[in-house]
């Protein structure tokens, strides 16, 4: 069934966002960027500040907001979100928003890594993957990156075994089909 945006909308009780061709705006502006992620820290509690340094205090209440311990509320991270966007798309969008052709001297590709950014589709700005918030959800980063399929993971035999297997079935098929086992036997011998 297809819904109108209009339909989809009201049904949701909310407004649904779509992909859009342009760059999220806080990826390239700082001040959109900063409000985002204040609002995020006061509303959400986006931190700690420095991850590097022990904050028992800020980790001890995540703890009692999963309802958990310590150790495994500080493995829900950013960078682990399932919100926490690292698309390429996106990271080019937060490397143009780095510097400006004043400060070419600036390297958008080390503060990236550095901070291992990445952009918060929750809350709408540029997020360092060694943070959290309130809102973490399991199952992130988003990425561009597919799993391997089953079968790219076979070993050179199993390959070698189900290429054979098919060309036997080819071969008691159609004219057509005894043509394409051929070619395929002739590319099995070549690799």
């Amino acid at each position: 069934m297809h819904y109108s945006e209009r339909q989809a909308q009201a049904m949701l009780g909310k407004h649904t966002t779509y992909h859009k061709e342009s760059c999220p705006l806080a990826t390239t502006d700082v001040h959109e960027n900063i409000k985002n992620r204040n609002w995020t820290i006061e509303n959400f509690n986006y931190g700690p500040l420095n991850p590097d340094y022990p904050n028992e205090d800020f980790w001890e209440k995540k703890a009692e907001l999963f309802k958990t311990d310590v150790c495994e509320a500080m493995s829900a991270r950013c960078g682990n979100c399932g919100a926490f966007d690292q698309t390429w798309k996106v990271m080019c969008c937060i490397g143009g928003g780095i510097g400006t052709e004043e400060e070419p001297y600036v390297d958008p590709r080390r503060v990236i890594e550095n901070a291992n950014l990445g952009y918060c589709q929750l809350f709408k700005f540029k997020c360092a993957g060694d943070r959290t918030c309130d809102a973490w959800i399991h199952g992130g980063p988003i990425t561009d990156k597919c799993e391997p399929m089953p079968e790219e993971n076979m070993e050179e035999s199993q390959v070698d075994g189900e290429m054979s297997d098919i060309i036997e079935q080819l071969h008691g098929a159609s004219k057509k089909h005894k043509d394409q086992a051929e070619r395929l036997s002739r590319l099995k011998q070549q690799m």
